[in-house]
């Protein structure tokens, strides 16, 4: 990581390798499963909301060089290097969903707002296409859904924003169980 200083309030650890190591070792029990999210700008954007967060993981159904975008690094920022992230198939994403709690992040006759939702252990959120929300084959194995409640004329929002207010909504619901800043370790 570069060492000169960003601006006047910068103030970063003396001992910067084992400040990332705090991170890596103390996620949140939250991470991310992105259901063919395509736009670049979104991709990073979201790396860097699992960054500020710090979440576990961000899976992704889609192409293997789905992260290899140049505009991916630049928006995300640094926060490939700090983030684990794959790219996984239907089948794994079976898998995970039969491992946590998967909550789709979209709007069902059978949702609920984020706000009403209480995370019971680690949760895998699933954030959905820009087009067409969540796949049906992913909001099939999800045991929840939660949406975030629109008051405006349109009924959507941008992937990566309402997927950031669900986040901080879902942290706020595991912090009562973790004690502490919330993290696990």
């Amino acid at each position: 990581m570069d060492k000169r200083q960003l601006d006047f309030y910068d103030e970063r650890p003396d001992d910067m390798e084992g400040f990332l190591r705090g991170i890596t070792e103390n996620r949140h029990p939250l991470s991310l499963l992105l259901g063919y999210v395509e736009d670049t700008r979104n991709l990073g954007a979201l790396f860097r909301l699992a960054d500020a967060a710090r979440l576990q993981h961000i899976w992704a159904l889609g192409e293997p060089g789905l992260f290899d975008s140049k505009i991916v690094r630049r928006v995300a920022r640094s926060a490939l290097a700090y983030v684990p992230h794959s790219v996984i198939t239907m089948d794994e994403a079976r898998s995970l969903a039969s491992q946590q709690q998967m909550v789709a992040l979209e709007i069902t006759k059978n949702s609920i707002p984020y706000t009403e939702f209480v995370p019971q252990g680690p949760v895998i959120l699933v954030a959905g296409n820009e087009k067409d929300g969540v796949p049906h084959d992913l909001l099939d194995i999800c045991q929840a859904s939660i949406h975030v409640p629109m008051y405006g004329v349109n009924t959507s929002m941008n992937v990566a924003m309402a997927t950031a207010i669900a986040v901080y909504g879902l942290l706020a619901g595991l912090e009562g169980g973790l004690g502490g800043d919330g993290v696990t370790g």
